[in-house]
């Protein structure tokens, strides 16, 4: 069997995940467990957090304000996917 060699993550990744993790408890606690945007429970794939100014544009991945918690419908449209509901056997989802 091969083996898989994960890179170690530094101290500074490591104290940014820890932030996030924070940070993410207090959105959960700030949206009261619906979807800031369409103001929904979420269905099976629960809330993600979306940053609204992508940290590529400069945005801060620990800042609240430029954070929101999405269903998995609504992360999918900020992210330009496309969803068809296919009836009983789900979603499918199509990028672009």
């Amino acid at each position: 069997m091969r083996q898989i060699v994960l890179k170690p993550i530094s101290k500074e990744r490591r104290t940014q995940l820890a932030h996030e993790r924070i940070l993410i408890g207090q959105l959960l606690i700030r949206c009261g467990g619906k979807c800031e945007k369409c103001k929904r429970k979420p269905d099976w794939r629960g809330l993600s957090k979306h940053e609204i100014i992508k940290r590529s544009q400069g945005g801060n991945p620990l800042d609240p304000n430029n954070c929101l918690m999405l269903c998995g419908k609504c992360h999918s449209k900020e992210h330009g996917i496309k969803e068809i509901n296919n009836g009983n056997t789900g979603s499918i989802f199509i990028d672009g």
